[in-house]
């Protein structure tokens, strides 16, 4: 079960997981990128900036939907910016890294192109997941293969470096949702800025597997099942 909208509930329900799953991947995401500056587009009440700070970065802010209880941020409530993701919001300089984590779903359609626009504006390197086809969760409008993303980012000149994925993929510690769909986007003219993740695109271009994790899918198994039985008893 999962709440059904944006409310406190939905930050308790996944604020656990996210803190657990933030103190996993930063240090791996600190391998490839040493940022002064950490921007978090659809922070929720602020559990990876949170984590972020603990990591030494103290330059940190975060945006997301005014129906954020500010009361209850996890940082000074002068880091935090209400509004409409999918009207645009703004922000007054460019971040180290943009940090876009399983938001971009919750967005429609027609809202996607521009959204990507505003996250590449902000920062020269972005740390984005978002859900694939049949992921499900609260208000996902527009569920999408990382192929999707990879087209929009590529139209503002970001490329694809996939380098986290194999690295996180069996992390009992991390929320599967991240290690199925967390990648790096790279504005291409500024990838001589990051020797390491350079070379990783040199080594692998920016090939990106449309890839399920064990999880969902034992998840999504086990629905069928459940169905079939259900069926069974009904017939």
């Amino acid at each position: 079960m999962q709440p059904k909208d944006y409310n406190d509930n939905f930050f308790d329900y996944h604020l656990a997981g996210a803190l657990k799953s933030a103190e996993a991947i930063i240090p791996v995401v600190l391998n490839y990128i040493k940022p002064r500056s950490v921007l978090d587009v659809g922070c929720g009440i602020g559990a990876w900036l949170s984590v972020w700070k603990k990591n030494g970065i103290t330059d940190i802010f975060g945006v997301d939907g005014t129906y954020v209880d500010t009361s209850r941020l996890m940082m000074d409530q002068s880091l935090f910016r209400g509004a409409d993701l999918e009207k645009g919001f703004s922000v007054d300089k460019k971040y180290d890294l943009v940090s876009c984590l399983e938001v971009a779903e919750h967005l429609h359609e027609e809202f996607a192109e521009s959204f990507i626009q505003l996250l590449c504006s902000a920062g020269d390197v972005i740390l984005f997941s978002a859900a694939i086809p049949g992921q499900e969760g609260t208000q996902h409008y527009n569920e999408q293969y990382p192929e999707y993303w990879k087209i929009l980012f590529k139209k503002s000149g970001f490329i694809a470096v996939d380098c986290l994925r194999t690295q996180l993929w069996n992390c009992s510690d991390i929320s599967w949702w991240y290690r199925q769909n967390i990648l790096f986007f790279v504005k291409e003219n500024s990838l001589e800025n990051y020797p390491k993740l350079k070379e990783f695109y040199l080594l692998h271009g920016d090939t990106v597997l449309s890839l399920i994790h064990p999880e969902l899918f034992e998840h999504k198994l086990n629905k069928i099942l459940h169905f079939q039985e259900t069926l069974k008893t009904l017939l």
